[in-house]
């Protein structure tokens, strides 16, 4: 699945939006674990998001985990994409893509 796939993908369905913010995304976001794309995240998200996971920092959004929260249930969830190296799949060809149909 070519890159600018899963970017547009995931911006539409984002409306345009980091998963955690309300800022512009930049960077798609996978869990380097287990290669599952979870969603766009803007620049200042995606440094946060990991340092919040290594418990160096705490998170600056509203709510106590919001990291947490969108890890538990990311936008690219239901997509079944993953990440392997620098090329992406998807992981359950059976999932739809897109919530609507």
């Amino acid at each position: 699945m070519p890159y600018w796939y899963v970017w547009w993908r995931l911006f539409e369905l984002q409306r345009g939006r980091c998963a955690c913010c309300t800022a512009s995304p930049s960077v798609v976001d996978h869990d380097h674990r287990s290669g599952s794309i979870r969603g766009l995240l803007c620049v200042s998200c995606n440094r946060l998001e990991s340092k919040y996971y290594r418990r160096e920092r705490l998170c600056l959004h509203d709510g106590p985990h919001c990291f947490e929260a969108y890890w538990r249930n990311p936008p690219a969830l239901h997509l079944g994409w993953e990440k392997v190296k620098s090329r992406f799949f998807q992981s359950n060809p059976g999932l739809r893509l897109s919530p609507q149909g």
